[in-house]
């Protein structure tokens, strides 16, 4: 097959993955794109973007978050893989035969894009570092600065839950992170309107922002370490936002004591983490999502060895491959645990 002789064009990607359905699972996407970063590095990202368009879910902004924070240059996954797929679905490589000086230029060709792709890589990784120290000194400035400890909020009522180390915004502001590893907050009536006043439109700007309200819910998470990295805010609405740039990847929420108990529950969402803990006793861990539960597990598990991990999972059975079960799954057989779908119907109407 070409592509295990010769390093492949970007024309030759284009036509193997126009045989790939974009409409699969997040995770198997996300593989794509991979592969595709691997191989070509920040020079694959418009043929990525114009075959990811063809899926029914596609969002710009989400590829734009997915390629550039969420996946890596030299990660596990090549283009060998995407041109497999593509082989699978019907693509036909062309057979050719090559000359041994044709050979030679395919070796310095892939030396030059590895080259390439450690370069992009090493500059990433830094950049990464760099922004999460930056978010994490500005996440314990916000929660220093505009939180207090609160005993319920609209968000914990609604899902009846009791607050276990979270915060309640105590008053309004908006949380600003610009190009260059510069933060800022604008607080207060008079600062905050002309801010949106003077918002250029989402495909001008350069910089990202939150606007957090009074009363919103401000969950810090830590690392294995008790290290403060990031927040979730919770609004009004439900919706969990992050701080951009920010750690997440092994960063979780706890709840209750570790040595409270041989059992060591591990949850996705806060509600669910709490309503755990209110049902049972049982310290867990809130891992903010179902891609996190095998970093998270990981960690706690290397910490706490002793102790018998249970995943309370998400179902997520109208979602393609199941991501809440399919992950807390992988994590599990990682630390040796059990899964668990939680029932809620029995818990009161109101929190103790």
């Amino acid at each position: 097959m070409q592509y295990e002789q010769a390093p492949p064009t970007l024309e030759e990607l284009e036509d193997a993955l126009s045989f790939v359905d974009p409409n699969m699972s997040r995770d198997d996407w996300v593989r794509v794109l991979m592969g595709v970063k691997n191989e070509f590095g920040d020079g694959g990202r418009d043929v990525a973007e114009h075959w990811s368009k063809g899926g029914e879910s596609y969002d710009s902004k989400n590829f734009s978050t997915t390629w550039k924070d969420s996946i890596q240059v030299g990660g596990g996954v090549t283009i060998n893989t995407v041109f497999k797929l593509a082989i699978d679905n019907g693509y036909k490589p062309e057979q050719k035969e090559y000359t041994a000086e044709e050979k030679a230029q395919f070796k310095q060709e892939q030396a030059k894009r590895a080259k390439e792709r450690a370069e992009q890589e090493a500059k990433a990784k830094a950049e990464r570092k760099q922004w999460h120290g930056v978010i994490a000194d500005f996440a314990c400035q916000l929660l220093e600065q505009f939180t207090i400890s609160v005993k319920s909020n609209e968000y914990l009522t609604e899902k009846k839950v009791n607050a276990y180390g979270v915060y309640g915004i105590k008053s309004a502001f908006i949380a600003v992170i610009k190009p260059n590893f510069v933060t800022e907050i604008v607080t207060g009536g008079k600062e905050i309107k002309p801010f949106f006043d003077a918002l250029p439109p989402k495909q001008d700007r350069d910089f990202t922002f939150l606007h957090v309200k009074r009363g919103d819910l401000a969950i810090p998470l830590i690392d294995i370490d008790k290290k403060v990295w990031n927040i979730q805010i919770i609004n009004g609405t439900g919706t969990k936002l992050f701080l951009k740039h920010g750690r997440k990847s092994g960063c979780f929420h706890f709840i209750g004591k570790a040595a409270s108990s041989n059992i060591l529950a591990v949850a996705e969402g806060y509600a669910t983490g709490a309503t755990i803990h209110m049902a049972t006793d049982w310290p867990c861990a809130v891992a903010l999502d179902a891609g996190n539960l095998l970093s998270v597990a990981r960690q706690l598990k290397q910490k706490l060895p002793d102790k018998d991990f249970i995943f309370c999972a998400d179902d997520d059975s109208t979602t393609k491959g199941n991501p809440g079960i399919t992950k807390a799954n992988e994590a599990a057989a990682a630390v040796g645990g059990l899964v668990a779908a939680p029932d809620f119907s029995a818990i009161p109407d109101k929190a103790a």
